[in-house]
């Protein structure tokens, strides 16, 4: 028996984890060459996107996912039951416009920290590095040297190839700093009331 014919035509997580490299890279070619109404369940769709089941529903949970249709319940017992299915068409959608929400600027101080973006050719920004489509662009810039460090306002300050992507950094910047300009604010009346009261 021939590799190929090892490979389900629908995938588990039990049965992706038993695949080579090679049946793998045949699972991806094969979910490529599906018309875009194809349906995916999760690790179908998980391994077309280039992330994992658990990165997929993060995101979706964080209101930045894929669009999605829980299958319905045969037994009548539930409205849904728990198999989740992504139609390609939304899958190449959300790809094509997926700024990378596990860049963690999450809290004001992650602010301060160095992170890696992917420069251009042409001596642009691209994005944050965890931007890009697949291990193998990161990996491709990590080799070609396009790789620099910088904060977050650092970066905002250079010129960018990738609008989409600049604007979602600075919605993410702008809500940090409003966020702890509001933490500081609320600090200060609690300490008013505190020196006004005596508490």
């Amino acid at each position: 028996m021939s590799q190929d014919n090892e490979i389900p035509f629908r995938l588990t997580q039990i049965a992706q984890k038993r695949l080579t490299a090679d049946q793998l890279a045949e699972v991806r070619r094969r979910l490529e060459e599906r018309p875009e109404d194809a349906d995916f369940n999760a690790v179908e769709a998980a391994i077309y996107v280039g992330r994992s089941t658990k990165t997929l529903k993060r995101a979706i949970d964080a209101g930045v996912g894929p669009a999605r249709a829980k299958n319905p319940d045969a037994s009548g017992l539930y409205a849904t039951n728990r198999h989740t299915r992504y139609r390609k068409g939304d899958l190449d959608a959300w790809r094509s416009s997926l700024i990378s929400f596990a860049v963690a600027f999450k809290r004001f101080d992650d602010l301060t920290l160095d992170a890696p973006w992917i420069v251009t050719n042409e001596g642009k920004l691209w994005g944050h590095i965890l931007d890009a489509e697949s291990v193998d662009a990161v990996l491709r810039a990590l080799s070609d040297d396009a790789v620099v460090f910088a904060t977050l306002n650092e970066a905002l300050r250079e010129a960018w190839s990738n609008m989409p992507a600049r604007r979602a950094y600075e919605a993410v910047f702008d809500d940090l700093v409003e966020h702890e300009r509001a933490a500081i604010k609320a600090a200060g009346e609690r300490d008013a009331l505190h020196s006004e009261f005596g508490m």
